[in-house]
């Protein structure tokens, strides 16, 4: 039973997928028990090609067992949108503006927006959105002394 450099890299190898995988959702999971077996397995073996050959092995072997769980996890996820929770109409005073005046902020719930603007801005500004798409807001502003 020899220790070498491979043991370390398969562990790492182990170690980072099953750290990214806590971020992502469990659907790495063949890859770092894979790596994890080789790990184990490099201690008797010690020969790289072979522990490359066994790692493939096992990862499609391990993908293919559980390929319907994980399509189901995935097909099962959260949809993350990209939209603000702006409406049209609403009004906003600018809490902050770019240098060419164009380009803006405002404040929701605590939450800023980029605000996009054809006329020029200034800070406290009276606007009111006129378009939203995703995430881009356009306004204009609303002239008080009307």
């Amino acid at each position: 039973m020899n220790v070498s450099i491979y043991d370390f890299i398969w562990l790492g190898i182990a170690l980072a997928t099953l750290a990214a995988d806590m971020f992502i959702g469990f659907v790495l999971f063949p890859i770092y028990i894979s790596a994890f077996i080789v790990f184990i397995l490099d201690l008797f073996i010690n020969h790289i090609a072979v522990e490359v050959g066994i790692f493939i092995v096992l990862t499609v072997i391990i993908f293919l067992i559980f390929k319907p769980k994980i399509k189901r996890f995935l097909q099962n996820m959260p949809r993350i949108e990209n939209k603000s929770f702006v409406s049209l109409g609403e009004e906003f005073f600018v809490e902050e503006v770019s240098e060419d005046g164009y380009f803006g902020k405002i404040k929701k719930d605590g939450i800023f927006y980029n605000v996009y603007s054809q006329d020029k801005l200034q800070i406290r500004d009276k606007v009111r959105v006129t378009k939203v798409d995703g995430l881009k807001i356009f306004v204009e502003k609303i002239d008080d002394n009307v």
